[in-house]
């Protein structure tokens, strides 16, 4: 690779991170690129701390060992946070620090990218898990809020724990953020914050604090508030894969005698139907039973009682009891129903509507997407979110769906959940879409649901598009 005006997307690139995350770093004064070692290269730092990286991710030869990264300081100036002189001159009230590396103060910003705040929010970077907090870098941070990223290892732990300890005193707020548990798209585990942004999409989903790395308002399972420098409780397992759809649901204690005795009915006819016909059926019938039962609650709006869900796990019992192990027991079979309840993701029905509605808005040309009122040349990524709607009701029964801000945003690749929001916004506005119910903007809180207020006309009939620009 060549230094150049490109080098900055070639960086990008090069990590898969947003190019917007890079382009901040370098008009922050935080990236820069050089020739080192007659290789192209990219440095992290600014005017008292900093190391290089080869542009093309090779490591560095150096004695016949191989060196991913070189740091430029030595001793005590080794110790000094990067990125603290932008924190200090722009008066970032709020800073992500991370403790072991470039990569990960670059992951940082590709997530404030992702989540709309790159502008705001700073970021500081130590070189390495042995860092000691120098008291001038300690001075610079006192009276803001901090949260912090380790490596998700005990010496991960041990350094933030230990960084904590010593901002406690002088910082507003300061906040630990887990990784531990987390996966990545190849199913290793999250090192780091930087392997964050490969996060496998199942864990993506079922772990909320996920979708706020930089919100230090946030504040949930995964973020851990010190309170004093002798307090430090660390998230050391992985969190439960539980829907993000499910969490939370209000809990009512009675429900109306009518209702009630409807619902036993259908929870009967759900335990009939996916009860064991044959042998070695179990797990399978088990996992749809408990499908068919999340996406009751879904309707209902809260999750099932034990009252209820006992004897209708009784009826699959006792009804699949023939076909079912011999070795094992009543209590064996209801800890794994129970257990498997928790763990579903995707309810019977879920999922489905909108993987087919995105399929046939993939298939779109721009000419075929919808023209929204009073905007000829209306974005492409406004008009395919406009298709998504669109198609969401046009498989609606009653004409009304969910979709939330994450599910939005799959709608065009140059999307995310806040951009998606932004849009769905401007739809309700211009009478694209109406609000039938306005999501929960809590962790947890339901997606909104939707009115389509546009002739459907099959899939999509719309007069041609003359221009378009995105």
């Amino acid at each position: 690779m060549t230094l150049n005006e490109n080098s900055a997307d070639e960086l990008a690139a090069q990590l898969r991170i947003s190019p917007q995350a890079v382009s901040e770093a370098v008009r922050r004064g935080l990236v820069s690129f050089k020739k080192h070692r007659h290789v192209a290269c990219w440095r992290f730092g600014d005017t008292r701390n900093g190391c290089l990286r080869r542009l093309d991710g090779q490591p560095f030869r150096i004695n016949g060992e191989r060196v991913k990264a070189l740091a430029e300081k030595r001793g005590d100036a080794w110790h000094s946070l990067i990125g603290l002189d932008d924190v200090f001159t722009n008066d970032r009230r709020e800073i992500l620090l991370v403790t072991e590396g470039s990569k990960d103060a670059l992951a940082a910003l590709h997530f404030a990218d992702a989540e709309g705040r790159l502008s705001d929010v700073g970021v500081a970077a130590a070189l390495g898990a042995g860092v000691k907090l120098r008291t001038e870098d300690i001075e610079k941070i006192s009276g803001r809020r901090i949260r912090i990223f380790g490596d998700a290892d005990t010496a991960g732990q041990e350094t933030v724990s230990r960084v904590g300890r010593q901002l406690v005193a002088a910082a507003n707020d300061v906040q630990i953020f887990s990784l531990a548990g987390l996966h990545c798209q190849n199913r290793s585990l999250v090192k780091d914050l930087f392997d964050l942004s490969r996060i496998d999409c199942d864990d993506f989903e079922a772990n909320r604090d996920l979708w706020s790395v930089t919100d230090l308002n946030s504040k949930g399972k995964r973020v851990s508030v010190l309170r004093n420098e002798h307090e430090f409780s660390f998230l050391p397992l992985p969190l439960p894969h539980v829907s993000p759809e499910f969490h939370g649901f209000p809990v009512f204690p009675v429900y109306p005698v009518s209702n009630s005795q409807e619902l036993g009915k259908e929870l009967e006819k759900l335990a009939l139907r996916n009860a064991c016909t044959k042998r070695d059926t179990a797990s399978p019938r088990r996992w749809q039973f408990n499908r068919d039962l999340k996406a009751v609650e879904k309707r209902i709006a809260r999750e099932l009682n034990p009252e209820e869900l006992i004897p209708t796990f009784d009826k699959w019992y006792s009804i699949s009891r023939p076909y079912l192990d011999p070795k094992k027991t009543r209590d064996d079979y209801l800890a794994k129903f129970l257990a498997e309840l928790g763990q579903v993701r995707v309810p019977t029905g879920e999922g489905e509507a909108l993987r087919k509605a995105l399929e046939h808005v993939f298939t779109l040309s721009v000419a075929a997407l919808p023209i929204l009122p009073g905007i000829v040349e209306a974005p492409e990524s406004w008009r395919r979110l406009a298709a998504l709607h669109c198609e969401l009701a046009r498989q609606s029964s009653n004409g009304t769906y969910f979709l939330s801000c994450r599910d939005a945003a799959k709608a065009h690749q140059g999307l995310n959940k806040d951009s998606a929001n932004n849009i769905n916004h401007a739809l309700v506005r211009l009478r694209v879409v109406d609000s039938a119910r306005i999501g929960d903007p809590r962790p947890g809180g339901k997606a909104s649901e939707f009115r389509y207020l546009l002739p459907l006309n099959g899939a999509i009939d719309f007069q041609p598009q003359i221009t378009t620009k995105e």
